[in-house]
């Protein structure tokens, strides 16, 4: 409109012009109006469909585990066989007895149990169990050998390269340490006696000549000086305990040079206390 005309209503084509007036809502004086939200549509689920599909998972899951079960507790697959093998003083049929493997399943075997059970026996030094499928398991066992004697409180005892006491007889011509002092408890099979003093005495035994010229002729243990060896040519060593072996050889080996150029005949050589060697 132009400043200064009169209204006019819209008349003819411009009515078609979509033109649309909305009318205000009357307001009430001294009242505010509120608009309330509609509330949401509640749609209720399909419960037949849903309960439908769980029973069916419940009822394929059990399903599984009944088959799961059947094959993991069937005759069918469990271990019907056991191999034994490297046995020479233990009987076969005591490691398949204490082996107890017969009967258990092959995807589950207790093999860690069985070897532990072996283990335990003094003649085993070492064993293997292992599967031999289809329904098989194979056991390995690695013996332990006699290898000297040990006499202590007038008793003998056979052992092996480790001290570990067998009922077994000894071997031919096997060395003897002889224990000067009463062991601290009675032995038995199963038992080990000092180690260290051991490992010097197989040393010895199968280098002494080699190295210092020197035949072992007796060994002798005691709790407080260790191993003793007495050498051909009228010599005594002591060596106390393995620690430092390589050490003591040379050490006595350097002893025996010096009083064979000094022209002197050494009897007694103390090899315990490290480079603090004493000489007689």
């Amino acid at each position: 409109m132009r400043p200064g005309s009169r209204w006019q209503p819209v008349v003819g084509a411009h009515l078609r012009r979509g033109v649309v007036v909305k009318r205000a809502r009357p307001r009430v004086a001294g009242h505010t109006q509120i608009h309330l939200p509609k509330p949401p549509a509640l749609h209720m689920p399909r419960l037949g469909a849903a309960w439908w599909r769980v029973a069916g998972i419940v009822v394929i899951a059990g399903l599984i585990g009944a088959g799961g079960w059947f094959v993991y507790n069937s005759p069918m697959f469990s271990i019907r066989s056991v191999e034994v093998e490297g046995t020479s003083a233990l009987p076969e049929q005591a490691v398949l007895d204490l082996a107890d493997l017969r009967g258990d399943s092959v995807f589950s075997p207790d093999f860690e149990g069985a070897r532990e059970r072996l283990r335990a026996l003094p003649l085993v030094l070492d064993v293997k169990v292992s599967r031999d499928w289809p329904n098989g398991a194979h056991i390995t066992i690695v013996e332990r050998l006699p290898w000297g004697v040990w006499q202590a409180a007038g008793q003998t005892y056979v052992i092996d390269g480790e001290g570990v006491i067998l009922d077994l007889p000894p071997p031919a011509g096997a060395p003897v340490i002889v224990q000067t002092d009463m062991p601290a408890e009675p032995l038995a099979p199963g038992d080990r006696v000092d180690d260290g003093a051991v490992a010097v005495a197989r040393e010895l035994v199968s280098t002494a000549e080699q190295t210092v010229g020197r035949r072992v002729l007796s060994l002798e243990f005691s709790q407080a000086s260790g191993l003793t060896a007495a050498l051909s040519g009228d010599l005594r060593v002591a060596f106390g305990d393995a620690q430092g072996y390589d050490f003591k050889l040379a050490a006595l080996f350097a002893v025996l040079e010096r009083a064979q150029a000094e022209g002197r005949t050494v009897t007694r050589v103390d090899l315990r206390f490290g480079d603090r060697v004493a000489v007689q």
